[in-house]
């Protein structure tokens, strides 16, 4: 014979509703907002873009809820589903919870590094920065997410990542530090400026002079795609001189630092994208006889859940203002290298 406090503990309230969406299927919906689209969401969970859409639209009968406003363009959740995602974060937090109670949960939180980033700094910073801190590679399992500002930004809400590193070249005239919302934490790493880089080959590649923005707008240029942050900055930087002319636009950093190497060609990009380059002596860079501009890169993560151990390590790595890695351009004199190494300098 059941007790009394048997029964309660069988009572109607410990029953979920046969409408109670999946975790797995909430999990997906806050990808879709995340990235932006199904057919993203789907890769993200190893489905095919049509199981993913089924998935969807199977929990939306359930709950007789749209969830989603579909388009051409991509998806996006509509306000029952943007309502639905506050409560499903809160959920699959608890999940995770749930996941590493036990011995050792401790442990293997630190074990794990969910990291986001804006493409050039996940390309070409962050392995710098691991390397540099003192945590091993054969004791973390590092995982290494790119995208959007705004796809940073529901990662990190979502709890798919631990931190990420924004910064103002992945997102055309994005305002970083006003972009966040309350309840996430930022903090500086540093600024990354501009830099004019011709290949070895080139005149300028041997100036002792400063260039004027003029001739730097009449010269053979290659440039990002019109829309895109470093492009948006470029036209800044030349904003005061005659518009160029003669120009090729390509999709991709590593397609214009292939373009200027062996070529007569000109480019503008960011320090940080260049210094290995810089360091090998493919590129050079040439000074301007103005204040190139710049972007902050930020660290940002979740108040509510704070950073892990190795998280907090790799942010302290990444904010310390330690010796940059040297750069040395090639057949160069020891003046332009201590000014292309001061230059590295600011976007460490």
């Amino acid at each position: 014979m059941l007790t009394t406090g048997q029964s309660g503990a069988r009572g109607e309230n410990m029953v979920l509703p046969s409408k109670m969406p999946q975790l797995a299927d909430l999990d997906l919906l806050l990808s879709v907002e995340s990235y932006g689209s199904v057919g993203k969401a789907a890769q993200a969970h190893n489905l095919s873009q049509p199981a993913a859409s089924i998935r969807i639209r199977a929990m939306e009968r359930r709950l007789g809820l749209r969830l989603l406003d579909r388009s051409p363009a991509g998806s996006k959740l509509t306000e029952e589903g943007e309502m639905l995602a506050k409560y499903a974060r809160n959920l699959m937090h608890a999940a995770r919870e749930l996941l590493e109670f036990g011995p050792g949960s401790h442990s293997s939180d630190v074990k794990r590094l969910r990291i986001a980033a804006s493409p050039a700094v996940s390309e070409h910073l962050i392995p710098e920065w691991l390397n540099r801190s003192g945590f091993s590679f054969g004791e973390a399992r590092v995982e290494v997410q790119t995208g959007s500002v705004d796809t940073l930004h529901q990662l990190i809400l979502a709890s798919h990542v631990d931190l990420a590193f924004i910064d103002g070249w992945c997102q055309a005239g994005s305002q970083v530090q006003k972009s966040y919302r309350e309840d996430l934490v930022t903090r500086y790493i540093c600024d990354d400026k501009l830099a004019v880089v011709v290949g070895s080959r080139h005149p300028w590649a041997m100036r002792p002079s400063p260039l004027s923005v003029q001739e730097l707008a009449d010269a053979q240029l290659v440039l990002r795609e019109r829309g895109s942050g470093l492009r948006e900055f470029t036209d800044e930087l030349l904003g005061a001189a005659r518009a160029p002319r003669n120009y090729i636009e390509l999709p991709s950093n590593a397609a214009i630092k292939q373009a200027v190497a062996t070529s007569q060609r000109v480019t503008v990009l960011n320090i940080s994208t260049v210094r290995s380059e810089l360091a090998e002596g493919r590129l050079h860079q040439v000074a301007v006889d103005q204040e190139m501009p710049a972007k902050p890169i930020y660290a940002a993560w979740s108040e509510r859940r704070g950073l892990p151990e190795y998280a907090r390590e790799l942010v302290e790595t990444a904010a310390s203002k330690g010796s940059p890695m040297r750069v040395v351009k090639t057949g160069q004199k020891v003046q332009g290298a201590q000014l292309a190494e001061a230059n590295v300098a600011t976007a460490i």
